[in-house]
């Protein structure tokens, strides 16, 4: 007969094989992306006893619940529209539950955790203890390896790890595991771009969404002609902000009861005699000198070192006009990345939520600037919830659907419906390449599958983002027809660029547009299969709503030039918005926030454009129709028209 003894030690060492092998209640929960440029050491097995700085994010509660909590402050028809909610409030509303918190952390304790080695993030979103690889390998059911890069580094991770089902629904993610979030640093004494392409950095001077440079007019160094040469005669081949005011109908600004930001990436950049330079010649009622308020964000600068149309044209663009259509309402720049790493979108919103730099897993470091910025000379900080969301934002940037992943996109995309369900009026430009991506390209298969691009002779359209988020407000780009007068109606644009629209691979159609988009199939379906686009009839389609985006009278480096783009579109429409911002706030009301379900029921208070097309990809692309269509959108803004219906509603 065996000796207790041995029985025990039998049992222990049946328990300590039991706890390494993956068991009946335990689920995959990630694995390590196959396109990953991380490869394992065959021969490397990391020390059991080294110890690693363990986070596992909890999942939000209450996501599925926000597009109805946002529809019913932002639904005109809503007896809750424009009762929007403060920070705090959004703040407690998604954080993770008390029951995500306890189930977690019994677990951890319960798997030889001590509860003295784990701690809780302020924002409740972050379990933090370190542990030595042996403990996190039985944890989660899984094995550590060493990985190398390309560039010489090394990195400890696995190839995918497991948590109980029960659990499965509390937690987002746990680090560090399969997402290789290491910063690669080849020379960490010098000044090294991160390895993102060009296309994924806003800022970078070749990405496609920039505007488009046309003929000089004056410079340089040029001075006002006393007799004004530009009037609203000439609008056709020359767009300033009194031709704005008399397409759309709106007035000068008179009020500074509102804030609208706009939102630019370096090493983009404004120069200040640029701007003045404009005001001297289009804004005269503008003092020289007057400047956007200034917001850093991780490291953010208005750098001067390189000056050119790519460098100055898209800031130059956006300030001139936001700042000239609302004066005296200041405009707040938000400048966003260092010099050395630069930003995505996912940084500048963190900078407004501080949980979101930390919730859904925080940033991805193969698509957002990593901060604090380890290379010599970048940012040491990382600005969480730095700065209070302006009322109005405007974005000239964006990037295609296919170039991330949907995980990636939806949760940048819930970003947006708490910003809307704070009030924040969300503006992008929807692209200059009509239905082809960032630079003209195309998608080799269907529905963009597998994220390969083409040169956009031929393929599967392209669709932008986050102009495809059904939280945005997407606008594309109109123009004058040649030799038609200022008050005549506009077409799609179809000079030096065309208005980006399509459909979204990624998100289902948002109840507000179900209506419009049926009613476009039903009397206006496009002569193409899926093959060319996502044809299904559920999904999101883009833009919303556009302005001009040709010929715009820009002073860029000391001269004036033409511009174009649905960069110019998207401060436009912002500027606009912003007006009757300042209209209702002067009535004691708030700012009208989510514009989308207010446009779409109310479609005539737009002109509608029915002429001219978004060609692309071997294509025609789409038409512009009578009703909404994904080339205008519902059409450009009628402020006379837009004023009374928003300062109709609470």
């Amino acid at each position: 007969m065996p000796s207790k003894s041995f029985a025990t030690a039998a049992l222990a060492l049946f328990a300590s094989l039991a706890s390494s092998l993956p068991t009946s209640n335990h689920v995959i929960h990630e694995k390590r992306s196959t396109s990953s440029s991380w490869s394992p050491i065959s021969h490397a097995v990391p020390n059991p006893r080294m110890r690693l700085p363990m986070r596992i994010g909890l999942a939000e509660q209450n996501l599925d619940l926000g597009d109805d909590l946002l529809m019913q402050v932002s639904s005109p028809t809503s007896d809750r529209y424009g009762k929007h909610y403060t920070p705090e409030q959004i703040s407690n509303l998604f954080a993770p539950t008390q029951a995500s918190i306890d189930n977690v952390q019994d677990w951890l304790v319960d798997s030889g955790i001590e509860s003295s080695r784990i701690s809780l993030s302020r924002g409740n979103n972050w379990f933090h203890f370190n542990a030595s690889i042996e403990e996190v390998e039985n944890l989660l059911k899984t094995k550590y390896q060493v990985y190398t890069h390309a560039s010489g580094q090394n990195h400890i991770a696995c190839e995918e790890y497991s948590v109980p089902q029960e659990l499965s629904k509390h937690i987002d993610l746990i680090m560090p595991t399969v997402h290789f979030d290491t910063k690669i640093v080849s020379d960490p004494n010098g000044k090294e771009k991160r390895d993102i392409p060009a296309n994924l950095q806003p800022g970078n001077p070749g990405n496609g969404f920039l505007p488009k440079k046309g003929k000089t007019i004056k410079g340089p160094g040029i001075t006002p002609n006393a007799a004004q040469p530009f009037d609203l005669s000439t609008c056709n081949t020359q767009i300033t902000p009194d031709c704005l005011r008399a397409l759309y109908n709106f007035p000068n600004g008179t009020l500074a009861k509102s804030s609208y930001g706009i939102v630019e990436y370096t090493p983009q950049a404004y120069l200040q005699n640029d701007l003045n330079l404009f005001y001297t010649n289009l804004a005269r009622e503008i003092p020289a000198g007057t400047a956007p308020i200034f917001d850093s964000i991780d490291g953010g600068v208005d750098q001067t070192t390189t000056q050119s149309f790519n460098d100055n044209g898209e800031s130059d663009l956006d300030l001139e006009y936001a700042i000239a259509l609302v004066y005296p309402q200041k405009v707040t720049l938000y400048q966003t990345g260092d010099l050395v790493e630069g930003a995505s979108f996912n940084n500048f919103l963190d900078a407004l939520d501080a949980s979101y730099c930390s919730s859904g897993g925080g940033d991805n470091p193969n698509f957002d600037g990593t901060y604090p910025d380890p290379n010599s000379g970048g940012y040491k900080s990382r600005d969480c919830g730095k700065y209070t969301a302006a009322a109005v934002i405007s974005t000239s940037y964006g990037s295609n659907e296919a170039d991330l992943t949907a995980a990636y996109e939806r949760r940048q995309c819930n970003e947006y419906m708490k910003l809307g369900m704070q009030g924040v009026t969300i503006l992008y430009s929807s692209g200059d390449y009509g239905v082809a991506g960032n630079g003209g390209q195309c998608c080799t298969k269907a529905k963009c599958a597998g994220g390969t691009l083409n040169n956009g002779g031929s393929g599967t359209f392209n669709p932008s983002f986050p102009g495809t988020c059904p939280y945005v407000t997407s606008v594309g780009a109109t123009q004058i027809v040649p030799g038609a007068s200022v008050t005549a109606p506009e077409e799609a644009c179809e000079t030096v660029i065309y208005s980006g629209g399509g459909f979204s691979n990624v998100f289902p159609i948002p109840s507000y547009q179900s209506s419009a988009v049926a009613t476009y199939f039903k009397n206006h379906k496009p002569p193409y299969t899926a093959k060319q686009y996502n044809n299904s009839q559920t999904v999101r389609g883009y833009p919303d709503i556009s302005a001009n985006g040709a010929n715009y009278v820009v002073a860029v480096d000391n001269t004036l030039s033409l511009v174009y783009g649905t960069s110019a579109s998207s401060p436009t429409v912002g500027s606009i918005i912003t007006l009757i911002n300042e209209q209702r706030a002067n009535a004691g009301k708030g700012p009208v926030g989510f514009i989308n379900p207010t446009l779409y029921a109310n479609p005539g208070i737009l002109n509608d454009i029915t002429s001219g097309g978004n060609q692309g990809c071997g294509t025609a692309g789409f038409t512009a129709v009578a009703g909404w269509d994904p080339v205008t959108g519902l059409g450009t803004p009628n402020y006379q028209k837009m004023l009374p219906v928003f300062q109709n509603l609470p």
